[in-house]
């Protein structure tokens, strides 16, 4: 069932419509990424400038890892802000869930994997947006 065909939310369960909607309609598109040897300066300027709470850590070919607004805190409090890169103090590895997978799937892999980001990927495996817990809050408020 696509979401447009789907029922209204509040004629479902929870489960029900987050498992009747699909990732695509929710994500945001797009990746913002930042050099793995980026100054955690700059990766800040990038979150404020962006208005967004991750970046994808991009170090070549291979987006492994996404550093978020917490990660930055965490490396303040350390005493070692102005030596680390993106790469030192990014937290989390990059866990992916498909365009079309379901919102269920996805708040079963934001709880399994204990992230607030989740990189989201086309059929073919490309990165093609980001969804966030915000994302699905905002979601399910919505319904």
């Amino acid at each position: 069932m696509s979401s447009d065909d789907a029922p209204q939310g509040r004629d479902m369960t929870l489960p029900e419509w987050l498992s009747s909607r699909v990732v695509a309609d929710f994500a945001n598109d797009g990746i913002l990424t930042c050099p793995a040897e980026a100054p955690l300066e700059e990766v800040a300027w990038m979150m404020v400038e962006n208005r967004v709470h991750a970046l994808v850590v991009a170090d070549g070919a291979d987006e492994g890892q996404v550093i978020s607004d917490a990660d930055l805190i965490a490396a303040a409090d350390s005493g070692h802000f102005d030596e680390l890169a993106a790469r030192d103090v990014a937290g989390t590895e990059a866990v992916g869930v498909g365009r079309d997978d379901t919102l269920m799937r996805a708040t079963q892999l934001l709880a399994e994997h204990g992230v607030t980001h989740l990189v989201v990927r086309d059929g073919e495996g490309r990165p093609t947006g980001i969804l966030s817990t915000l994302d699905v809050a905002r979601a399910i408020s919505r319904r």
